[in-house]
């Protein structure tokens, strides 16, 4: 199952107040890297290791890589975000893409802009209400599992997913969220 029915999803609205806020904050990395775990889906430990060469800001791509490596299309507003904090910053490939994001601070830092923002959210929250919106958009699972680098069940690796499905994935996130 690709979302846990234990634990509702955070609504819409919440998550869309927590970017605001996130957009909000004097730091340019801090609304980076929520973007990245909202409006691209990536898990924390992905945006804490990204290095500046895995984003490639003329097609929008991101290779993220943990478990389940994949080079995905991020939303435009999360790409938009991750330019602006770029700007401001003397990059070297190699280096962290977020180096203020790593460790705890980015679980500290969602929990603090969602509380400002009167929301109970953490890191994890905003992933989930990510694949949820691209589930209710009617997405094939498939494709979701691949562009959120979910592990598939046995027998399913056989599977096509199509060409593009990354642009159609990061278009829902981008219109449900920013």
């Amino acid at each position: 199952m690709l979302l846990s029915s234990h634990r509702p999803l955070l609504p819409v609205a919440d998550a869309r107040a927590v970017l605001a806020r996130a957009r909000d904050d004097e730091e340019p990395e801090v609304y980076a890297g929520v973007s990245l775990l909202l409006l691209a889906g990536l898990r924390p430990r992905e945006v804490e290791n990204l290095r500046v060469s895995n984003y490639r800001p003329m097609t929008r791509q991101l290779d993220a890589a943990t478990a389940h490596p994949r080079t995905i299309r991020i939303a435009a507003s999360a790409a938009a975000a991750v330019d602006a904090y770029l700007a401001t910053q003397v990059i070297d490939p190699e280096e962290y893409l977020l180096p203020g994001m790593r460790s705890t601070r980015l679980v500290q830092v969602v929990r603090g802009v969602a509380a400002a923002a009167g929301v109970a959210a953490g890191v994890h929250e905003l992933r989930r209400a990510a694949v949820g919106a691209v589930l209710d958009d009617g997405t094939p699972v498939h494709h979701v599992e691949r562009y959120f680098g979910m592990s598939k069940a046995p027998g399913r690796k056989d599977l096509l997913v199509r060409d593009g499905y990354d642009v159609g994935i990061a278009d829902v996130l981008e219109i449900t969220f920013a």
